[in-house]
């Protein structure tokens, strides 16, 4: 196994962003700074990781399970019940955020990053892009919240909880949205050169 020492160094630095920094103490009163929190760890911790570790996943760990493994993870974790829970209960908050780490690190490996990536994996990755943005759009135009531990939490920021939960739709829909593109396009166009059948231009000169 092999280890890329910056990419480590980087997601590590991420991670304590997201995890040991006043964001942790934000996420327990905030929707907005919890979803920031989740992306910095599946958008930016994850990837990194797939591509600092060289590791080699079992056969039967295709894209498309990895895909639908991390994505019931996301929705199982934004619906009311687990959310509220992991918000109160620090074992279960840990287990949100290692789940969420763990899970996307595999799909992240299998659609390309740190391997050789495949057109399967590439469409996954825009696919991954599509379920976040129209869980995102839930809970922008959500009635009423969903998170009722946030309810006496959010006014000390200037934030009714419904305002809080449309700005973590916002974040999920807009900037993730963005990131989930871009590495996709990324791998679209590694893809696409792995299997470009033009030949190399000679390097001789033309008479």
């Amino acid at each position: 196994m092999l280890i890329s020492r910056r990419s480590l160094l980087i997601a590590l630095a991420v991670m304590a962003m997201a995890l040991l920094s006043p964001l942790e103490e934000m996420a327990h009163a905030l929707a907005s700074a919890h979803m920031v929190q989740h992306l910095l760890l599946i958008l930016v911790a994850a990837p990194l990781l797939s591509k600092a570790i060289r590791f080699t996943l079992p056969k039967w760990v295709s894209p498309p399970l990895a895909w639908l493994l991390h994505t019931a993870t996301i929705w199982f974790w934004h619906a009311a019940g687990p959310y509220n829970a992991a918000v109160v209960n620090p074992l279960l908050h840990g287990l949100e955020h290692l789940s969420f780490l763990g899970t996307a690190v595999v799909f992240w490996r299998v659609a390309g990053i740190g391997r050789q990536p495949e057109g399967i994996g590439v469409l996954l990755v825009f696919a991954l892009a599509l379920q976040s943005v129209f869980l995102a759009l839930l809970l922008t135009f959500a009635d009423t919240p969903w998170y009722w531990v946030y309810s006496a939490t959010t006014r000390a920021y200037g934030l009714d909880p419904l305002a809080d939960q449309q700005l973590a739709g916002v974040i999920m829909w807009v900037p993730a949205g963005l990131v989930y593109t871009g590495i996709g396009l990324k791998l679209l166009l590694t893809w696409i050169r792995q299997h470009d059948p033009t030949p190399e231009l000679s390097s001789s000169p033309t008479l």
